[in-house]
């Protein structure tokens, strides 16, 4: 049973600026600090100048929260599993320094997280009442596809699939076997869980588009989400899980 104390947030960085100094700023403003064990900045070795100083500025706040910083050794997106690698709260939660999503629900999604420290909270888009903005008519529409298409796959009630921001046991983010370098790697975080039997609950948040950065992600990798999906659908469950993870003896017992 994961008991919630606190939470790792995590988040890259690689040109981002301004929009990453408001992500950290918004996250400090918006928790309660007592729930914060830290705030992660993994940056890319492509890191730019103006983020890599954005980066020193805010590692250098007035704050009683932790904020550690540091490069990432893995390439690309999954530099986030070396931010896994070093977490220390009871649960992560990983959130995109692009202000991509409304912020408040990462207050939300730990306070629910407090109920029940073994489900896992995750942001949807797709709830009533959110809102999709300047998003294109076909990308929404494929979007919605795409979750329809998950949730017959996996026979799961949840609506966004595809959205990694959540709050999870930070025990089991550093016991699944991640296994994708590129953006595939973020429906790992989401389906991999979920296929593990943990319960899902989700909370609403609208979705903006992204105010600082390029996109990171391209046609490819997006097509990539379909045949990762598929793999983790029919693999064997205890393939998820490290075999010398604490969750992985206990789920063979």
């Amino acid at each position: 049973m994961a008991k919630f104390e606190n939470a790792t947030i995590m988040m890259g960085a690689v040109d981002e600026t301004d929009s990453l100094r408001e992500t950290v700023l918004s996250v400090l403003r918006l928790c309660d600090h007592k729930d914060l064990r830290e705030i992660i900045i993994g940056y890319s070795q492509k890191v730019t100048p103006e983020s890599k100083a954005v980066v020193d500025e805010m590692a250098a706040l007035d704050t009683d929260v932790p904020i550690v910083t540091f490069m990432q050794k893995r390439r690309g997106i999954s530099g986030l599993v070396d931010m896994i690698d070093v977490a220390r709260g009871s649960h992560c939660i990983l959130v995109a320094s692009d202000m991509a999503l409304d912020l408040e629900c990462v207050a939300e999604m730990i306070e629910e997280a407090k109920k029940d420290g073994d489900t896992i909270v995750s942001s949807s888009r797709w709830l009533s009442g959110c809102e999709f903005f300047e998003y294109s008519k076909i990308k929404k529409i494929l979007n919605f596809l795409a979750q329809n298409f998950l949730k017959v796959l996996f026979k799961a009630k949840i609506t966004d699939f595809t959205n990694p921001c959540q709050i999870a046991p930070t025990e089991l983010y550093q016991s699944i076997e991640w296994e994708n370098e590129g953006f595939p790697i973020l429906i790992e975080m989401v389906l991999k869980p979920l296929r593990l039997g943990y319960k899902f609950l989700e909370v609403p948040t609208n979705c903006y588009p992204r105010k600082q950065g390029k996109s990171k992600n391209s046609f490819k990798q997006t097509a990539m989400y379909l045949s990762t999906a598929l793999h983790i659908r029919f693999m064997k469950k205890k393939e998820i899980l490290k075999k010398d993870s604490e969750i992985y003896k206990n789920f063979t017992k």
